[in-house]
């Protein structure tokens, strides 16, 4: 046969693989078959989503046995972003959490092989999430139905509460059924107007892999020019009174983030460059609409509706603002300080190992109860969160000695605020040092025991 019969072989085009440490892969075949779902997948499509896949796969022997079935080619010029070396710090911690799991699950009785669902959201813990619905569900009605500011003033922290487990169900961390998580993503975060299906493409891919990292975390790029957060970022003349309206603007972060899903959708980023959002199928369009006019209808309208203006306006108020306060500060707490933001320059015993990025730039709060860690949407354990995101925060009280230990040996930070007052105090010192025109030479006076 001659060459000019031979049939050629197509160039590849990375935009439609998956890149994991330097090798491509072609996961459409396995799209519908994904356990956490097709999107988490589609969103990281022509990336290097090594990241993703280590800290999303706790047990990860039956993945990267998946893997090989969809190898495509390796990328020669192929540089990588962070380590990965096999006794590194997160490699170690990893394995240690895995044998903790391991371990778990023979004492739930769970079935050889089911180690990696003993990760998920304890009987209590799913209980709990009924019983908070329900109040919701009667504070929703008693501030809207019956216009009494009594049932709205508490409203907010029973939200935040119920995406608490929204933002878990994202993570594919409350239930074992990736529609399951779905639908409690939807009844919690979607119904109060937040769209998980814009946050979880930003937040997941975004955030979790580049924490507090400038110019590739949303999280701390979307506030400025209205709140400075970074160093190198501009300090204009209003940054010096950021240390009180800050806390103003956080009581509107829900009506802010309900237009800003939809401006995302259609033009396809959020807020901004900072991260590109691929076109929603038919299917979630329809479902993202639906949830958009059911939030608007039940919490911005229907009041106005049922009730004198002037009554109105304060319900929506107590409510959306409460929501969106607890949403903003507590979402601060762990990222948003002197500790997690490195302003005293400190230097990394384990530079460019991701998990010690995550302990260098995330600080836990108050541990123990589950009531106030359920009503913090258990960010105070956001530094294990991180670390391992698809485990149910009511499972990692369980692993922060093993996490603290690692830690103590590699000689990573782990910051810890005692309480959540503690957390607030060093969020307002850090918002204060932010407003000056040199953050690094200013001295932070920052509560509880800081590295541990």
């Amino acid at each position: 046969m001659s060459s000019d019969s031979t049939p050629s072989t197509p160039p590849l085009d990375p935009s439609r693989l998956w890149q994991i440490h330097g090798a491509y892969y072609d996961l459409e075949p396995f799209l519908t078959e994904h356990p956490g779902g097709r999107r988490f997948l589609e969103q990281v499509r022509g990336t290097d989503c090594t990241a993703v896949f280590e800290s999303t796969h706790l047990h990860d022997r039956m993945p990267r046995a998946m893997l090989k079935r969809f190898y495509v080619a390796d990328n020669p010029a192929y540089v990588p972003e962070y380590s990965w070396k096999p006794d590194g710090f997160y490699a170690t911690l990893k394995r240690r959490v895995q044998d903790h799991f391991v371990q778990e699950a023979a004492a739930l009785g769970l079935p050889k092989g089911d180690h990696r669902f003993a990760h998920h959201g304890t009987p209590a813990f799913i209980g709990r999430l009924f019983g908070f619905w329900a109040v919701w569900l009667a504070l929703t009605i008693g501030a809207i139905g019956g216009g009494w500011w009594w049932c709205a003033l508490p409203w907010g922290m029973f939200a935040f509460a119920l995406g608490g487990y929204g933002h878990e169900a994202m993570h594919a961390g409350v239930f074992k059924s990736a529609l399951a998580n779905r639908v409690l993503a939807l009844i919690t975060l979607d119904l109060q107007g937040l769209s998980s299906f814009v946050f979880t493409a930003m937040h997941v891919p975004l955030h979790h892999v580049h924490t507090n990292v400038s110019k590739l975390d949303p999280d701390i790029e979307v506030h400025f020019p209205l709140v400075r957060e970074r160093p190198e970022q501009p300090l204009y003349w209003f940054h010096r009174a950021q240390p009180i309206y800050a806390w103003i603007l956080y009581f509107i972060t829900l009506p802010v983030l309900w237009v800003n899903d939809i401006v995302t959708v259609v033009i396809g980023v959020w807020f901004g460059p900072y991260g590109k959002l691929r076109r929603p199928y038919w299917q979630e369009a329809a479902v993202f609409a639906l949830f958009k006019v059911l939030s608007f209808s039940i919490f911005y309208a229907l009041p106005f509706v049922l009730h004198p203006w002037p009554q109105a306006l304060l319900i929506v108020v107590l409510m959306l603002g409460g929501g969106g306060f607890a949403v903003q500060a507590t979402f601060a707490l762990s990222h948003q300080n002197s500790l997690a933001m490195n302003l005293d320059g400190r230097t990394s015993t384990q530079a460019g190992d991701w998990g010690a990025l995550q302990c260098e730039t995330t600080a836990d709060f108050q541990h123990g109860h589950w009531l106030p860690t359920t009503f913090f949407g258990g960010l105070g354990y956001q530094l294990e969160h991180h670390l391992f995101p698809t485990l149910s925060y009511s499972r990692l009280q369980g692993i922060v000695p093993i996490v603290r230990a690692t830690c103590a040996e590699f000689g990573v930070p782990y910051f810890y605020y005692p309480t959540a007052w503690h957390a607030i105090r060093a969020h307002m010192a850090f918002l204060v040092r932010m407003s000056r025109p040199d953050p690094v030479a200013v001295a932070a006076v920052l509560p509880g025991p800081g590295a541990g």
